[in-house]
């Protein structure tokens, strides 16, 4: 594993998901079919990098500290980003502001307990398999209002597809106390599993070993 700040292919790529934001925004700004469409586009080019940036990493062996930190980081600036342009009253079908208040609680929630176990005992925690699955719910709630369905159609209605959104919500609250349990292991009373690698900077797989001093969501 690289060690170090290193500006690796894969982890470019994170910040290309970035700035992809400018084109979504100016995109679904618009509120027209063209501008919808040029949206989604980009919306599926961002996530695309994303399964090719982690692929890279391991393909290329350039997994780096940096990359661990940059890469879920570039995930929750563009859902958080999007999310906030779907929100905007010019959107025909906007999302409820509620629900953007929500990720971002959530979202700052998970920085701040990772930043307190990379301070304590310097490791990364990265996404296991509800934090993944809740993005990737979340990316389709984000698409299909991007689409902004006709309601002729009751199965692509916007109005009768909501159970995207309680289902990102379910997601997300099974993934909240995931993570939850994770940061009470490595901060609360059993510290002591955070010597034996629990959460170690390898993708928080288990260990008998203990974890290196330097350490994806």
């Amino acid at each position: 594993m690289l060690k170090g700040k290193t500006l690796t292919p894969s982890n470019v790529l994170s910040l290309f998901r970035i700035f992809l934001l400018v084109p979504i925004y100016q995109g679904l700004s618009q509120n027209t079919v063209s501008g919808n469409t040029w949206a989604l586009f980009y919306m599926i080019l961002a996530v695309m990098s994303d399964f090719l940036d982690g692929f890279l990493a391991r393909r290329l062996k350039q997994v780096s500290d940096l990359g661990k930190v940059l890469d879920p980081l570039a995930d929750k600036v563009c859902i958080l980003g999007v999310c906030l342009i779907l929100t905007l009253p010019v959107r025909d079908n906007p999302l409820p502001f509620w629900f953007l208040l929500v990720i971002l609680v959530r979202e700052i929630g998970i920085v701040s307990g990772g930043y307190l176990i990379y301070r304590r005992s310097k490791l990364i925690v990265t996404s296991n398999i509800w934090g993944k699955s809740a993005s990737a719910i979340l990316s389709s709630l984000l698409i299909s209002n991007a689409l902004q369905f006709e309601p002729a159609s009751p199965w692509l209605s916007w109005s009768n597809c909501q159970f995207l959104l309680w289902l990102s919500l379910s997601f997300m609250l099974v993934s909240t106390i995931s993570y939850a349990r994770r940061f009470y292991l490595l901060l609360g009373k059993r510290k002591g599993i955070a010597h034996t690698g629990i959460l170690n900077a390898n993708g928080g797989r288990e260990s008998n070993q203990a974890p290196p001093d330097g350490g994806k969501n």
